[in-house]
């Protein structure tokens, strides 16, 4: 996991990414319309509040960049409020890294990034029972107050700061600080404390004091014995007898530890009696200067090596421990979720996602399917094929996982707009699949369906001459599918053609746009139109959405192995 400062583009589908975070949490039975009211708002200003954080000098942004998604594990976002706190405006973390320290990372950043000597504050909803639980866990407490800006009220929350903590902890010094503190009494100036009479009236005024009663008490009892120190000081004779220097020093051996007698040699002639200052040390020096021969080993040793047999073997045989899976089915599950809400939100628009994921969410048949599809997957990337195979089958298997969703299990939202009979695709090997066939099911387009032209002997000359003209500019190495006539007066000026590279259109008051499907990039829903990499395309609503599940089928086409 990365963690750096947030920038624009990590924040692209923030609805959809903060969405997937606080659902269902956020969906209890019991909360009011002001509640609900106010978690819809969260999700639709999400990336606005981001971006002017962005901008905002006060405010510290930091991301979780999961580099191997490549996209977004979590955010928090906090700004300075005044010069001893900060609130804490947004912390969202992924439902798979729950549990896993990524919000505790990116907490600890923040407070680092803003100043441990702030205090932390946060604005709670009392139904998010696990962020009361997580704030709570790392030293936040219930203040009692509610957060004045916020509506539906909230509780706010607070962690002390490194100042907050420095101010209240041992403020005074007590008579046990006493023998620490004479250096600083011998450094005070002299105000005539000695000579000062203790008057019987308070030090301080308690009515112009900030101090309480118990603060008062102990600062004065401070302020009374340094009097009392200064003045035994003061009697005390001024001048301090020095000790007399000497050439010689005078060395105490024996003061430490008089009961070792030392033997000590000056470099003079050896003592008349060797015996004496030996003392009782109990051991002998095992060399002399003379001596050549090793010192005797003790016994233990000598009993030791006789009984060790000796194996002379380098050979070292150890376990080869298993290799680090690639992906867990847990990080799987997460990475189809993200993938899932991103797709959703690309086909249907970000105000339909909660309606979809509340299917998503309650499809106990669909969990089943996802965990076998999952499982699979996990077992042939720990295989550890090569990078392309590894890639291409999670890609495929996460995409059609998806497609299942939108096709089967949410056919009752969508008014089962896209026929079932596109699920007989799935895992069709790309050199054996009829590729007009497969392009006509996703579109829905019968044989006499009006306005598609697939039989270019019957075709109209005048109508394929506006269409190549308009915004068909097939190359001579393309088959055309079909060219669908969609001008007010059956012109062929405007509409779209299928070819099995690429897709052309031209909608009226807009420019010719088109995109092939092996380098497709970016596909979503804005309003009641498409944008294919960014090029607008509008065919209405219902071949719109089958328009944007084709193009994502026709995007993961390989023909090479």
């Amino acid at each position: 996991m990365q963690y750096r400062p947030g920038r624009e583009s990590d924040f692209t589908h923030l609805p959809t990414f903060v969405w997937q975070a606080i659902y269902p949490a956020f969906d209890l039975p019991d909360l009011s319309e002001e509640q609900r009211a106010e978690n819809d708002r969260a999700v639709a200003e999400a990336r606005d509040r981001v971006l002017l954080a962005l901008t905002d000098p006060r405010a510290t942004v930091i991301t979780a960049w999961d580099e191997r998604r490549r996209g977004l594990a979590g955010y928090i976002v906090v700004t300075k409020a005044g010069k001893f706190s900060a609130t804490i405006d947004q912390l969202v973390v992924r439902r798979s890294e729950w549990g896993t320290g990524t919000a505790v990372e990116l907490l600890d950043r923040a407070a680092r990034k803003t100043g441990m000597e702030r205090d932390l504050l946060v604005a709670v909803r009392p139904y998010n029972q696990r962020a009361l639980a997580f704030f709570s866990k790392h030293g936040f407490e219930d203040t009692g107050e509610s957060a004045g800006e916020v509506y539906p009220d909230r509780p706010l929350w607070r962690r002390a700061g490194e100042a907050s903590v420095a101010a209240t902890d041992g403020e005074f010094p007590t008579e046990a600080d006493e023998p620490h503190f004479a250096p600083v009494y011998e450094s005070l100036p002299d105000y005539n404390l000695a000579t000062e009479e203790l008057s019987a009236e308070p030090l301080f005024d308690p009515e112009q004091s900030s101090l309480d009663e118990q603060q008062l008490s102990e600062l004065e009892a401070f302020i009374a014995r340094a009097k009392a120190q200064k003045s035994r000081e003061l009697q005390e004779p001024s001048e301090k007898k020095s000790p007399v220097e000497s050439s010689t020093p005078t060395i105490n051996y024996a003061s430490k530890h008089p009961e070792i007698e030392l033997e000590i040699d000056f470099g003079g002639e050896e003592p008349t009696d060797p015996e004496k200052g030996r003392g009782s040390i109990p051991f002998e020096f095992a060399f002399d200067e003379t001596d050549t021969e090793p010192a005797p080993r003790r016994p233990e040793e000598v009993a030791q090596e006789e009984t060790d047999t000796v194996i002379d073997d380098p050979l070292e045989l150890r376990e080869i421990p298993e290799p680090e899976p690639v992906e867990t089915p847990r990080e799987l599950r997460g990475a189809f979720e993200d993938q899932l809400g991103e797709r959703l939100a690309a086909y249907f628009g970000a105000d339909a996602l909660p309606e979809y994921l509340g299917v998503y969410w309650k499809a106990d048949n669909f969990h089943r399917i996802r965990d076998v599809a999952l499982q699979g997957l996990t077992t042939f990337l720990n295989a550890r094929p090569g990078p392309k195979r590894a890639a291409r089958r999670r890609r495929n298997v996460i995409a059609e996982l998806i497609e299942y969703f939108v096709v089967e299990t949410a056919g009752a939202v969508h008014g089962g707009q896209i026929a079932q009979r596109v699920l007989r695709y799935q895992g069709a090997d790309w050199k054996k699949v009829d590729l007009f066939k497969l392009v006509m099911d996703y579109l829905n387009f019968g044989e006499d369906a009006d306005g598609v032209y697939t039989d270019f002997v019957s075709l109209p000359p005048r109508i394929l001459k506006n269409a190549t003209a308009s915004y068909l500019q097939a190359t001579r190495d393309e088959r055309v599918f079909f060219i669908y006539d969609q001008s007010l007066f059956g012109s062929g000026k405007q509409g779209f053609a299928v070819t099995d590279a690429t897709i052309y259109w031209k909608n009226i008051l807009q420019p010719a746009g088109a995109a092939t499907y092996t380098t497709l990039r970016t596909l979503e829903r804005r309003g009641d139109h498409l944008l294919i990499d960014g090029q607008y395309f509008d065919a209405g609503k219902a071949l719109n959405l089958r328009v944007a599940l084709l193009l994502d089928k026709l995007r993961r086409m390989e023909l090479d192995d």
